[in-house]
Order: C-alpha cells, then sequence, then structure tokens
C-alpha cells in the first residue's frame, strides 16, 4: 500500500481514484476508514493494468481471467466485464473487492475462491500480484500448474525487491517463457506461461511439534508461525485464564495454539476459532481435528473480526493480535479486536492479549472496559487482562 496522493478532510475522506490506461474508477480499502492515509492500491497494480492491456492488443480479450492476491480489487476494476474469478487468502480481501465493485457500480460475474480451492480449468489469464512469502508463492505456482491448462499465460507485479533470484527461480521452475521488465517505479512486471510440472507438491504442510505441550501443529503457507512458538505466544500461553470459561475465541487464531492450549486445560468449553485467513481458518480445523478430535462445540470460523458473533455471547477471548494488513503496518485491526471484544462479551467476560510493548494499547482498552490489569510482561511484550 502507498501513501495516499489525496488530501482528505478531516470528517470523511474523497474515495480514491485509481486512473490507468485501462479506466478509472474510486478505489477504497476495507474496511473503509475516514482520512485512511493508505492508498488500495500500488503502483505494481498500475503496471499490471498496462501489461493486461498489452497483452489482450497482442492477442485476444480476456474472457475468463483468474485474479491472485488482489488486495483491494485495484485488479478486478480491469476485469470487472468478464467472468471473472479471485483467488486470495484474506476474507477481508473478498469483502474490499465486493465493496468497491458497489461503490462503482459495476455488475460483475464475480466468483471468489480461497487459495485451496480449484481454479477454473477455462481461465485464459492469470493476473497475480506477488505476496511476500515465498513459500506461499510456491503454493500458488504449484497450484496453478496442476489445475490450469499448459501455456496459460500469467502475469505477475509487485515491487522490484520482492523479485528475488529465489522468486525468479521459483517462477522458472513452474512456467516457461518468462521475461522480467525493467524496474519502474520502483516494481516490475513478470510475464510467462505456465508449466504443467509432474509430482509438484501439493499441501506444503509445515508440521511441528510445540514444546513442553502434547500439541502437534500443522499450518498452510501464509498463516502467521514459526516451527517454534513466538516469544508473545508464549508469554500469553504461562498466563492463560483458568479452565471454566463456557464460551471461548480465540481472535486472529492463526494456527490456533492459545484455544487449543486453553482447550486442554478446559475440555468441556466450547471454542470458536476466528481469522480473516481462509488458510489459517483450514490450519486450525486440521490442529483441532488431530489434537482435539471431532466435537460439536470446536469450530473454526473466517470473519472480520467477530462482525458475525452476536452481542454479549461470549464468556472468554483470547488474543494474539496483528499490526499489519497486507504490507501496511496499521494499529486499526487491532483496535477493532478490541471494540469486537468489548460487544460480544458477557458482563464480567474477559479478554486476555498479549501485544509488543511498544504499542500504544493500554489506554485504548482503558476507554472500553471497566478493567484493565498488566498480567505479565517481559523484554518485549505484555499480557493484559480486561474485564467487562
Amino acid at each position: 500500500m502507498e501513501k495516499s496522493r489525496h488530501r482528505t478532510s478531516r470528517t470523511s475522506a474523497a474515495p480514491t481514484l485509481l486512473h490507468t490506461v485501462a479506466g478509472r474508477w474510486q478505489l477504497r480499502r476495507y474496511p473503509h476508514r475516514t482520512s485512511d492515509p493508505l492508498q488500495a492500491w500500488d503502483a505494481a497494480d498500475e503496471l499490471l493494468h498496462t501489461a493486461l492491456i498489452n497483452h489482450e492488443e497482442e492477442t485476444t480479450s480476456v474472457q475468463y481471467p483468474l485474479l491472485v492476491n488482489d488486495a483491494s480489487g485495484a485488479l478486478l476494476m480491469a476485469v470487472a466485464h468478464t467472468q471473472v474469478t479471485s483467488s486470495s487468502a484474506s476474507y477481508i480481501s473478498h469483502l474490499a473487492q465486493q465493496a468497491n465493485l458497489e461503490l462503482n457500480q459495476l455488475d460483475c460475474q464475480l466468483k471468489q475462491i480461497d487459495p485451496l480451492a480449484m481454479a477454473p480449468p477455462a481461465t485464459d489469464v492469470v493476473l497475480m500480484k506477488l505476496p511476500k512469502s515465498q513459500t506461499l508463492l510456491e503454493f500458488q505456482l504449484a497450484q496453478l500448474s496442476r489445475q490450469l491448462k499448459p501455456g496459460t499465460t500469467l502475469i505477475a507485479a509487485a515491487r522490484s525487491r520482492l523479485f528475488s533470484p529465489s522468486v525468479r527461480e521459483l517462477f522458472s521452475r513452474y512456467c516457461d517463457n518468462l521475461d522480467i521488465s525493467l524496474i519502474q517505479r520502483k516494481s516490475r512486471v513478470l510475464k510467462a506461461t505456465i508449466r504443467q510440472v509432474a509430482n509438484a507438491p501439493e499441501r506444503f504442510l509445515n508440521q511441528w511439534q510445540v514444546d513442553g505441550s502434547p500439541l502437534t501443529l500443522r499450518h498452510y503457507p501464509g498463516v502467521f508461525a514459526r516451527n517454534q512458538l513466538d516469544i508473545g505466544a508464549r508469554l500469553l500461553l504461562d498466563n492463560l485464564p483458568p479452565p471454566g470459561a463456557q464460551q471461548v475465541i480465540d481472535l486472529g487464531c492463526g494456527n490456533g495454539i492459545l484455544g487449543l492450549s486453553y482447550a486442554l486445560t478446559s475440555p468441556q468449553s466450547a471454542i470458536t476459532w476466528v481469522d480473516e485467513s481462509y488458510l489459517a481458518v483450514a490450519s486450525c480445523q486440521l490442529n483441532i481435528d488431530a489434537n482435539l478430535g471431532s466435537a460439536t462445540h470446536y469450530q473454526a470460523k473466517t470473519d472480520d473480526c467477530l462482525s458475525q458473533q452476536p452481542s454479549e455471547s461470549v464468556d472468554l477471548v483470547l488474543c494474539n493480535p496483528p499490526f499489519h494488513q497486507e504490507n501496511a503496518i496499521t494499529e486499526h485491526i487491532a483496535r477493532q479486536m478490541f471494540r469486537d471484544a468489548r460487544r460480544v462479551l458477557r458482563k464480567g467476560g474477559e479478554m486476555r492479549l498479549v501485544a509488543n510493548r511498544h504499542l500504544p494499547y493500554y489506554h485504548s482498552l482503558k476507554r472500553l472496559f471497566s478493567q484493565v490489569h498488566q498480567q505479565a510482561s517481559n523484554a518485549k511484550f505484555v499480557v493484559y487482562r480486561c474485564q467487562n
């Protein structure tokens, strides 16, 4: 995301104007916030529009494009008149695409899928924004290699720093006829044709044992997780609330470690794992099945924070909030999580969260909750206990 080049008022931010060779549209990030300093597109999106127009001039009009990692719908705008499919790991990105279609009053035959779903076999061009994770990129390229016709055109773009030698090697492994542009506005475009690769990996699942716990975790690419616990999660696990909460939510669950650990101490608790990442929710479901078994009082679901959760319906929220969205560093996601947690908690309910020590969350929490206590801390992280 880039800093907005448009001046906004204090009361309402004017919709951001995206103007390229393919057309002009209003585009907003999701959720829309007044005076949002970040644009819903970057230079790589604009270069992809140009590359698409050039491709159509050289060949024929695109009819069945597949978009991959279109964060807010910038790519979608250029192909909204086609039978387009958008594959994204982000539920928020899918919401952003729908919101921007409505904003521009576009009637689009859009099909939205997650990265584990089959790509339409009729796809005639793939438009891709590179993800930051190279493992996720290889997973997506392997999926395309297995699912699409050999020779299908792929056009990818990103900031130039993401086109590292290892990324170029990945494209060489799964594609033919690579053509990488010179740097323009700190970005590059790659054009290639998809190759069918024999024995391409299928699931890309990473598996590891949690130190000091009976839990074995697996996760798909792009899910916030390592082969060991990060320091913040470990601190929160060492300071979990006592067992007995009836309705529990692991908010921003990632691979599900917080809710899984609480379930081991409180097996009768009904626990819901929530994340905006389809791959996180799929990973979490694998971990629930493997570590807890099938049970009707466990579920994993995608949501925009807790937008779909009824008010005053939960006793405990566990949270390790992110402070970035796509490539942008932002605190608004955490603050939305705090507001949603306050709304869904019953009177006397608790949110237990861990946060980087440098982040200014304490005063925001004090404005929302009747009681906020520092439960534990170390050099980098703080655990807060917040009660309604």
